[in-house]
């Protein structure tokens, strides 16, 4: 076979293959749960798992078997949580919610869970940002009162855990830093917005290349997303944060 004929055989093949996996991929995310589900754009909201006296336990994603999830033993994992357990839920499915559970150790669970024994928590009359929020070891999140304002900086790295890049001094670095309106009562529980160079802009201002925030308080959470331009390379300040020490 010629070069010529093999590519033309190549792109053949590319063309009848790619819309079969555009629909596999379509068709395998209406019932699944994924971490991906948990972004500050997404609808989320803080909740608790009831206390009916039974633990709770997770329902398998649609991809891992057919007809998941749904009620039964057929569709139910080993993995469950226990009356008390506060969580973030996100989409609903078919009676169920998609929610995220971080223990304080930092690991996490996600996945379907029967939305009838949850309670979802009403967010605050007063939402407070103010703290130090981190998720994990590498981003951290400062908002201070300031007056009228909030006052938000943020560091972040990318190989801060890697002592080889430490040696070489290869570790990525970032930042971000905006002024916001505070409010006493009454005040937004998501916000967005975009770093300008001498002021903080609306989200959809600023260069292509400025670094954009979405920041959501769901419960004891914050949860944030950038567009990965706050900073070198890997960096983001895109998780789900806790207010630390």
């Amino acid at each position: 076979m010629t070069m010529e004929a093999a590519l033309v055989r190549l792109f053949a093949m590319l063309a009848f293959l790619m819309p079969l996996a555009a629909a596999g991929a379509a068709k395998a995310g209406e019932g699944d749960c994924f971490s991906d589900d948990f972004t500050a754009e997404a609808e989320l909201q803080a909740a608790v798992v009831r206390n009916d006296g039974t633990r709770l336990s997770y329902v398998k994603n649609a991809q891992d078997q057919a007809g998941c999830p749904a009620a039964g033993e057929a569709c139910r994992e080993r993995a469950y949580l226990v009356p008390g357990n506060a969580i973030i839920v996100a989409k609903r499915h078919e009676g169920f919610r998609c929610a995220i559970y971080l223990a304080t150790n930092g690991q996490s669970r996600t996945g379907w869970l029967p939305e009838a024994g949850l309670m979802t928590l009403p967010p605050p009359l007063a939402p407070d940002w103010s703290g130090r929020w981190r998720a994990g070891r590498e981003q951290s999140i400062t908002i201070r009162r300031n007056g009228a304002t909030w006052e938000i900086d943020g560091d972040a790295t990318y190989g801060a855990g890697d002592p080889e890049r430490m040696r070489r001094g290869s570790v990525n670095i970032g930042s971000l830093s905006a002024t916001l309106p505070r409010s006493d009562r009454g005040g937004p529980t998501a916000v967005a917005f975009t770093e300008g160079p001498d002021r903080t802009l609306a989200y959809d201002e600023g260069e292509p290349t400025a670094c954009r925030v979405r920041m959501q308080l769901v419960g004891p959470w914050l949860v944030v997303s950038d567009n990965r331009q706050c900073g070198g390379f890997n960096v983001s300040f895109s998780g789900i944060y806790r207010r630390g020490p």
